[in-house]
């Protein structure tokens, strides 16, 4: 009985060799964020700028100029540094947070463009030291929150570049990720060590200089009794595979403190622009219900 089979086909492209689940929660905060943040526009743009005007009273500004509900965004977004670092045990998935923490926050940048009706950046109206501190440090809040909401996106981007970076090295080095690495490059160590057991000096020499190099190495002939000559061969080997994983490790570790140094960064400037804004939006608070 004949068995037909198919030519194998080759596949062309790279395959992907890493996938992040898409979570639903990033449409979600989207469409909630791109919902919430048109409709304030709106009113804008009707309400504020029209002859007859329907809403009046101290608290007219604020509200459709979006100061309040922009605070309120802020400190959601502020919810998950509080998530990553102390209240691991909240709802959801660290990813839904993170989207959450993407989309309010330039939701909550717009709103802040829009209470401040896009001065300090279509147009200035001040100069010298009453630009910063008009209306409550009002920009250096603006100023901060779109430093923030910005230098998020940067690292959100940066964040998946060094990933990707980290899992087509580990794809490629036959090995894996850095914990990898380090296991097999104290198993070469170990073999290298038992080789040069015994041997001449050159031999030992050699294997001592090459040891710490990182990339490609240059196999140079030393001068060695005939019958080292063999475990040469070898030896090299395997400090040719320990050169090569080094290289490796330092490209994921690269990849890897780039990402932790942004997220420092990011984390020490939170803090320090969420107490301005704070300071800006209770003071204004103050300010509005002495007049009441």
């Amino acid at each position: 009985m004949a068995v037909s089979t198919k030519p194998a086909t080759q596949k062309t492209g790279h395959a992907r060799i890493w996938h992040t689940p898409t979570s639903k929660a990033a449409l979600a905060w989207l469409i909630f964020a791109a919902g919430y943040t048109l409709i304030f526009y709106i009113l804008y743009a009707i309400l504020l700028h029209s002859t007859s005007r329907v809403f009046f009273g101290p608290f007219y500004d604020v509200i459709f100029r979006c100061g309040v509900m922009a605070y309120i965004m802020i400190l959601g977004v502020a919810a998950y540094s509080l998530r990553t670092r102390f209240f691991h045990g909240l709802p959801w998935k660290a990813q839904n947070w993170v989207w959450a923490h993407v989309w309010v926050g330039i939701a909550a940048m717009l709103l802040a463009l829009l209470h401040a009706d896009f001065r300090y950046v279509l147009h200035f109206d001040c100069s010298g030291l009453d630009c910063v501190t008009h209306a409550n440090f009002g920009m250096p809040s603006l100023y901060g929150l779109i430093f923030l909401s910005l230098g998020g996106i940067v690292g959100k981007l940066l964040d998946r570049r060094q990933t990707r970076v980290i899992a087509e090295d580990s794809a490629s080095n036959g090995v894996g990720i850095s914990k990898a690495i380090v296991t097999r490059q104290k198993d070469l160590e170990l073999r290298i060590e038992r080789f040069c057991a015994g041997k001449s000096a050159a031999f030992k020499e050699y294997c001592a200089s090459l040891l710490p190099r990182i990339g490609t190495i240059s196999i140079t002939m030393p001068v060695l009794p005939p019958q080292e000559q063999h475990d040469f061969q070898l030896v090299s080997e395997l400090l040719t595979e320990h050169a090569r994983l080094a290289a490796s490790l330092a490209k994921q570790t690269h990849a890897y403190m780039v990402c932790k140094i942004w997220r420092r960064i990011h984390m020490i400037l939170v803090p320090l622009i969420l107490l301005v804004i704070t300071y800006h939006a209770v003071a204004e608070l103050i300010g509005i219900m002495q007049h009441l």
